[in-house]
């Protein structure tokens, strides 16, 4: 036998082998599909409560290497006394669907790994025709889905620039709506585990009455966890420029590299984040020659929130840094805030929250601590530090007035103010222009402050003006429950005048 005729029987057999198998997976992915379609369906509607997602298929027409198929994807709100004409369309296109084991497709793309299914999109002219000439007569939306043999399901979408004005989009009124090139992508497992998100953005600009926000470089990513509810998250955005121009003020107003990252759940708004901004500038423009520039450098927070499902109070932390506040060519100094909360009502963060556990009453009571474990601001002539904690028992959702201050099972709080530093952050500010102040400047605020602080708090039992030979502002109390008097510095005071005074 000749070798070409060997080499020809060969080709034959491995494109009747390929010509099978894709056939075959055409059949799985035509014997499934509805299956899958279903379940994507109910993953969507269990994972929120406010629309009815539905997913159907038409057209179907399968041939050996690829079926062509027609997809609507349709949201419904289940709450009736949303208004609009519903259900309204997400989705509604043709899609192609190359069949395994190595689509043409996917090889094109650079994946050579065997997939069941490859399915590739490009939004047409009839999808949206407004889209379609804003993307240059293009496809605004194109990409593809890729289904491996184990099930694992990967959409990569990428999207046009485009630019929007009132004149294609008039509902967004005398505005400009600027978004550049996009790309996403979505995956996990068929039954919905393992997902994962992920959207680019180079640039996103939005003009409207004068004002306009510019932001370069987003990134977002998301991690659903197997309680559905709960998610990872990573944001970060290089730059965000927003620039103002009213009857009020006029100037703009810049973040440069705004990271966050954390554990959320969008029900019981349970969150660990931490966060960073590297620097914000506020520029305010004026007729004078003042300079009102701020930057505010290496800003670091932490936050942590947790619902108490029991009394739907909640139980959280906030702490945060500040490298630096500059205001002109004065380095005002840095400081650092650190809080503690527990039994805090969750209509505190959620004003339109209400329980629908028939267990739990708004009549309910529980205990709320605050804990103030530092408030810091330190510049070149020394600290101010502020601390507090505060716990009281016997207190309701729908009212939190402190009417009987037997209530309270404890109370401290620790002021330490000096002059010096008082002055110091005084004259910084009285004198933006200049990179030091002189002692004559500081001394000059000292005497203000001095006068002003005597004047008003003279008589007052709770300040003193002189701790350790240093001058300044200073309250120290102390009082827990059971005790007939209050601790105020260094004397005691009865109770009853005490909070009478509040």
């Amino acid at each position: 036998m000749k070798k070409s005729t060997l080499t020809i029987g060969i080709i034959a057999v491995l494109g009747m082998a390929y010509a099978g198998t894709s056939w075959y997976s055409g059949n799985m992915i035509e014997e499934h599909i509805d299956d899958q379609l279903a379940l994507i369906t109910n993953k969507v509607n269990l994972s929120q409560d406010l629309f009815t997602f539905s997913v159907t298929k038409n057209h179907y027409d399968k041939g050996i290497f690829s079926t062509k198929v027609h997809l609507t994807v349709t949201v419904s709100p289940r709450e009736s006394t949303i208004q609009g004409s519903y259900p309204k369309n997400l989705f509604d296109d043709d899609v192609t669907i190359h069949h395994g084991p190595f689509p043409i497709a996917a090889l094109a793309k650079g994946t050579f790994s065997p997939q069941l299914a490859w399915l590739q999109y490009e939004m047409s002219q009839q999808a949206n025709p407004t889209l379609w000439k804003l993307a240059g007569n293009r496809p605004f939306i194109s990409g593809h889905t890729s289904v491996s043999y184990d099930e694992y399901i990967t959409v990569k979408l990428a999207s046009k620039a485009i630019k929007m004005t009132q004149a294609e989009i008039p509902a967004i009124d005398d505005s400009i709506l600027d978004i550049s090139h996009g790309s996403y992508t979505f995956s996990c497992y068929a039954d919905g585990s393992d997902g994962k998100a992920k959207v680019h953005l180079d640039k996103l600009f939005f003009l409207s009455d004068g004002n306009n926000f510019n932001f370069d470089d987003i990134n977002m990513s998301l991690r659903p966890l197997n309680t559905i509810e709960d998610f990872d998250y990573e944001f970060n955005i290089r730059k965000v420029k927003y620039n103002f121009d009213s009857y009020l003020s006029k100037g703009n107003f810049n973040i440069d590299n705004l990271k966050s990252k954390g554990r959320a759940n969008y029900k019981n708004r349970n969150i660990d984040e931490q966060s960073s901004i590297d620097k914000i500038t506020l520029n305010f423009k004026s007729s004078t020659p003042k300079n009102e520039s701020v930057i505010i450098d290496k800003i670091v927070m932490s936050q942590k929130n947790i619902l108490n499902d029991s009394n739907n109070t909640i139980e959280g932390s906030l702490v945060s840094r500040i490298g630096s506040i500059i205001y002109g060519q004065q380095n005002l100094g840095s400081g650092s805030f650190d809080i503690n909360f527990k039994g805090v009502g969750r209509q505190f963060f959620d004003p339109h929250f209400e329980t629908t556990d028939p267990d739990i009453s708004e009549s309910d009571k529980h205990n709320i601590e605050f804990s103030l474990n530092k408030l810091n601001w330190h510049n070149a002539s020394g600290d101010i530090n502020v601390n507090l904690l505060f716990n009281i028992s016997e207190i309701n959702s729908s009212n939190t007035d402190v009417e009987n201050y037997d209530k309270i099972n404890t109370l401290k709080f620790n002021l330490e103010a000096p002059f010096d530093v008082l002055a110091s952050l005084s004259a910084q500010i009285q004198n933006p222009n200049t990179k030091q102040v002189t002692s004559e400047q500081i001394a000059k605020e000292s005497a203000v402050i001095k006068n002003n602080a005597k004047m008003f708090f003279s008589r007052s039992p709770f300040f003193i003006f002189n701790k350790d030979q240093t001058e300044g502002i200073y309250s120290n109390v102390e009082y827990t429950k059971g005790n007939q008097s209050v601790k105020v510095n260094g004397q005691l005071l009865d109770k009853k005048d005490f909070f009478g005074n509040f």
